[in-house]
Formats: C-alpha cells, sequence, structure tokens
C-alpha cells in the first residue's frame, strides 16, 4: 500500500468521528432544549441540502484542483466553525446556532467524500484499489457506529461547547497533516468537464427510474426510521441519550451487516431479487409500528426498535448496494463518476422532503407514533409494486 493512503485513512479517521459525534450531539442537544418534533425533523431536514449540493461540487472541483488541498481547506473551515460556535453558545440563539453548525458539517462533508475517492486511483491499482475502497468504507462505517456513542459520552462529561472544542482541535490537526499528503495531480479532460447533466440524463433514461425507486423509498419510508427512533427512544419512550446512542449504534451495524451481505452473496444479487429487500422493508416498518402500540411495554419496546432498526438498516444498504451496481454496470462509459454523482444527488433530494414531512407526522401523532410506521408501511407497498414494474423493463434494458 502507499504510505500516502494510510495518511489518508488516519485523516478520515479523525475526520468522519468529529463529524459523526457532531451530527448526533447537535440535533440532540436541540431536541432536549425545544422539545419540538417539528422543528427537529425540519432542521436535521435542511442540514442534508448543503451535503447534496456539496456533493455536486466536490466532484468538480476534485477533478480540478489537488485533492490534499481540497482536504485541508475543508477541515480548516470546520475547525474554525466549531471554535467560533462554541464560543458564541452561551449568547446565541439555539436553533440557528445548531443548523448553521450541522449545515456546516454536511456541506464539508459532501465536499470532502468526492476528494477522498478521486484520490484512491492516484496512489493504488488493482487489487490494492480495492482494498483501499474497502478500507475507507470501513472507516466511514466504523465512525458512523462508534460516533454516536462518543457523542453521547462526551455531551454529558463536556458539555455542548467542550465537545465543540474538542472536534474543533480533531480536525485541526487533520488539516495540518493533509498538508505534508503527496497526492498526484491528474485534472480531468476540459471535454468531460463541459459536458451538460442533460446529456447524461438523456443517454440513460431507463436507469433514473431505477434511482426513482430510491428517492421514493428516501421519501415515504426510511424517514420514518431516521427521524422516528429519535423521537420514539426520546420523547415516546423518555428514555436516556445513551439508549438512543446504542440504538443508533445499532443501526450503523445494520449497515454494515448488509455491505457484508451484499459483497458475500454479490454472484446471487440481481434486479429481479432487489424487491425482495424492500418487502424485507416493509415487514419491519409494519412490526415496529406493532412494537410501539400502547399496549407494549416501554422496556420491550425499546428492544423491539432497537431490534427492528438494525434488520432495517441492513435491508436499506443492502437494496441501496444492489441498485447501485445495477446502475454502475450500465452507466454511459466514460462518465460514471459525474453520471453516478447526479444519480445519487436526485435520488436524496426526497430525503430532507421525507424527514420534515415526518417530523410534522410524528408531532401530530405524538400519542399513537405507530399510525405513522402503519402509514409508512402502506407506502411502501405500493413502491414496492412500482419497483417490480420498472426493475423488469431494466432487465430488459441492461440484456438489449
Amino acid at each position: 500500500m502507499n504510505p500516502t493512503f494510510y495518511k489518508i485513512t488516519v485523516c478520515q479517521i479523525i475526520t468522519l468521528f468529529g463529524n459523526a459525534a457532531l451530527r448526533f450531539a447537535l440535533p440532540l442537544y436541540l431536541l432536549r432544549r425545544i422539545d419540538s418534533a417539528a422543528l427537529y425533523g425540519s432542521v436535521t431536514a435542511l442540514a442534508l441540502v448543503p451535503m447534496l449540493l456539496g456533493t455536486l461540487a466536490g466532484g468538480v472541483l476534485a477533478d480540478r484542483c489537488h485533492k490534499q488541498k481540497i482536504m485541508a481547506v475543508l477541515d480548516t473551515v470546520s475547525a474554525i466553525g466549531m471554535a467560533a460556535a462554541a464560543a458564541i453558545l452561551p449568547a446565541a440563539p439555539v436553533t440557528p446556532l445548531v443548523l448553521a453548525a450541522l449545515c456546516l458539517l454536511y456541506a464539508v462533508e459532501g465536499l470532502y467524500q468526492p476528494a477522498v475517492q478521486a484520490s484512491l486511483p492516484l496512489l493504488l491499482d488493482g487489487a490494492a484499489l480495492a482494498r483501499g475502497n474497502a478500507v475507507i468504507q470501513l472507516v466511514d462505517t466504523i465512525d458512523e457506529l462508534l460516533g454516536p456513542l462518543a457523542g453521547s459520552i462526551l455531551l454529558h462529561a463536556l458539555g455542548l461547547r467542550g465537545l465543540l472544542l474538542l472536534c474543533a482541535v480533531c480536525f485541526a490537526v487533520s488539516a495540518l497533516w493533509e498538508r505534508t499528503l503527496q497526492i498526484p495531480h491528474a485534472p480531468a479532460a476540459r471535454s468531460d468537464q463541459r459536458l451538460p447533466p442533460k446529456a447524461l440524463f438523456l443517454r440513460a433514461r431507463p436507469l433514473l427510474r431505477l434511482a426513482m425507486v430510491l428517492a421514493l423509498l428516501n421519501l415515504a419510508v426510511v424517514p420514518a426510521f431516521t427521524v422516528g427512533v429519535s423521537l420514539l427512544i426520546v420523547r415516546y419512550y423518555a428514555f436516556s441519550d445513551t439508549a438512543l446512542a446504542v440504538t443508533q449504534s445499532s443501526m450503523s451495524a445494520g449497515g454494515l451487516l448488509g455491505g457484508v451481505l451484499a459483497g458475500a452473496f454479490a454472484k446471487r444479487l440481481s434486479l429481479r431479487r432487489g424487491t425482495a429487500a424492500l418487502w424485507c422493508i416493509t415487514a419491519v416498518c409494519a412490526l415496529l409500528g406493532l412494537a410501539v402500540l400502547p399496549c407494549v411495554p416501554a422496556a420491550a419496546g425499546y428492544i423491539a426498535v432497537t431490534a427492528l432498526a438494525f434488520c432495517m438498516m441492513a435491508a436499506a444498504a443492502l437494496f441501496q448496494i444492489l441498485l447501485f451496481t445495477a446502475i454502475q454496470a450500465h452507466a454511459p462509459t466514460g462518465q460514471t463518476g459525474r453520471f453516478m454523482s447526479l444519480i445519487t444527488v436526485c435520488a436524496c433530494l426526497t430525503q430532507p422532503v421525507g424527514q420534515a414531512a415526518f417530523g410534522l407526522l410524528y408531532g401530530r401523532f405524538a400519542a399513537l407514533p405507530s399510525a405513522v410506521l402503519f402509514a409508512a408501511a402502506a407506502a411502501s407497498i405500493f413502491i414496492n409494486l412500482a419497483a417490480s414494474h420498472i426493475f423488469k423493463k431494466a432487465v430488459s434494458f441492461t440484456k438489449s
């Protein structure tokens, strides 16, 4: 392995760990202070918008600029931003401060990751490149797994101000190290840079229908878990922050399991079998609705929420990998990177809308959250039926 790759990996660990810890602690701090499901859902939804915009811009920057400079500048901006948030925390209004800090963190993540991914082919090749991608993915998963736990513990031990300062120091250390990286600079050809997005869409219209399935899932089903789990544990069950951190870490572990299963059964995965994962998601959503009925004891309900959230993320990760693999395999030749970036953003645009909507629904049906989950399960059934039809057409397209 290239020594520079190991340095990038260490920087990834530091940067993503601080990012994950703050992305857990900041919304939780807001929820505790404001106690509004609608506001919580709206803030978390708005914070995702900069990440989507950053992902689009990050791909272009990664092709045109020096990767190590991009990473160092972004970590420096994060360090300054978190230090400034800590400085004004006692006097500033809570909601604008949390929203601004989250927007900065998500925007940096969107800009940062394309630079890392674009660096790997310049440092590694052949089997080493495959292993390098696996390591980067593992680092991301582990940080998402341990970040909420660390965020909960540090939030209690240091308070939000102390946690912001600690993460600012982490970002600063990572930025200093990134300035020493030696990554070759290979700018993209001008013809590739200027190809308009509309041309990409017209060249592979059937693949956009596949992205539509993921977009609908992110709108009507996935937010029932990503927003609902926090509200169920903190407000409905009134459990501790540590209990919430354990559940969110189990969701990350479920995503890890989904990735492992996708790798283990890669030869058996196909679009025709993609609906099986979707029906698993529907079943998990309905079971979660049953688990949070008023007749179910709180302790049993919490265990069920944690276990079902784990299963949900495993099925969702498996389906997303299957879907993205199909899109990558048949994307226009020579434009796979930009095409996948556009598909990813289009599929994720519905997620902020879904989170805001489910925040309102959980606030409206605070005494009976199972009604929201049953509605999500019903929406999932219609998505599955539409997906089955889309998958059949996509299989015909890929064979032609």
